[in-house]
């Protein structure tokens, strides 16, 4: 069996993930890689402030392989960041999770999330991936120009979105990570922020449909909150958009089981509950303050754009 082949390798590390021990994990993963895997070179960075890993992906000419170090987050950012390179000289990503939130590890069937386990690097084949583009306008920036970003697993609007935003400051108080987290920053949420969130959306080009959506979930991998199957026959490589939504009014008792069912998927059949497939889809608020989250990122908008990029990000898949 042959050790993966990575070419030219930058690890972007971020530093604070798993309470500050990836620095460590990103010093043994280089040793680990000098030692058994064969390439030109591997370089190590570590990341100083938000954006950085952004940054540095962008600047990443030259080189085969991205690995991103982290969580989600960082993953989000190192894609950004790769995707503002041109596709033929784009590196390709691999990652290893290390962070509370690892949707898009899972996504890849990477089930160790410690970053102890650097086996799966050994024997990984490339694979290309979809990614999804953003376009937003926040009418507060004062330009009328649409912000693009890129994600590659999850945007959603509506509660779930507040509840993934809502980890971020329960992580610090309470020390949970992953689904548990997820789950009381749900709780949580639903006493705070439950409600609709009235928007029009089109699908494809449809005629625009007006909905007082409690959740609006716009997917390339099966899950988001860290296990939750929220489309779960969403595939990352099969050049669709998944999309949940669902709509009120609905009483906050039958909400909150509902909201916990998307553990294992089961939502899907329930009566409020819509699932579609598309390729291009518009959202316009009828409010500005409306929880939007892309990867676990916050976006700021009156109006987003959303289309599928099929194809365009090769990434290291384990086959072990």
């Amino acid at each position: 069996m042959h050790a993966t082949d990575f070419g030219r390798t930058l690890i972007i590390a971020n530093p604070a993930a798993q309470s500050g021990a990836a620095r460590e994990v990103a010093e043994r993963l280089q040793r680990f890689l000098d030692m058994t895997a064969r390439a030109s070179q591997f370089d190590l960075v570590l990341t100083e402030h938000t954006g950085h890993a952004k940054e540095l992906a962008a600047q990443t000419q030259g080189y085969r392989t991205v690995i991103a170090l982290g969580g989600d987050g960082v993953i989000h950012e190192v894609v950004n960041g790769l995707m503002t390179q041109k596709e033929d000289a784009r590196p390709a990503l691999a990652v290893l999770p290390v962070g509370s939130g690892n949707d898009f590890a899972q996504t890849l069937d990477i089930e160790d999330f410690s970053g102890k386990d650097f086996g799966a690097l050994l024997t990984c084949e490339l694979q290309r991936q979809d990614i999804g583009r953003i376009r937003s306008w926040n009418p507060a920036s004062g330009s009328g120009e649409a912000i693009v970003e890129y994600y590659d697993q999850t945007l959603s609007v509506g509660i779930d979105a507040a509840i993934g935003l809502g980890t971020t400051e329960l992580r610090k108080k309470t020390g949970l990570t992953g689904a548990p987290l997820y789950t009381l920053s749900g709780l949580e949420q639903f006493g705070l922020r439950y409600r609709n969130y009235p928007m029009t959306v089109s699908f494809d080009g449809a005629p625009a449909e007006r909905v007082r959506a409690i959740i609006m979930a716009i997917q390339l991998g099966p899950t988001y909150g860290s296990g939750y199957r929220i489309c779960p026959d969403a595939d990352p490589c099969d050049g669709m958009l998944d999309v949940c939504y669902a709509c009120g009014p609905v009483p906050r008792a039958v909400a909150l089981p509902m909201f916990l069912s998307a553990k294992d998927g089961h939502h899907t059949k329930l009566p409020p509950v819509r699932m579609r497939r598309c390729r291009h889809a518009e959202l316009t608020f009828e409010e500005l303050d409306y929880p939007i989250q892309a990867d676990g990122e916050p976006i700021v908008a009156s109006r987003i754009e959303v289309d599928i990029l099929p194809g365009a990000l090769q990434v290291w898949h384990p086959t072990r």
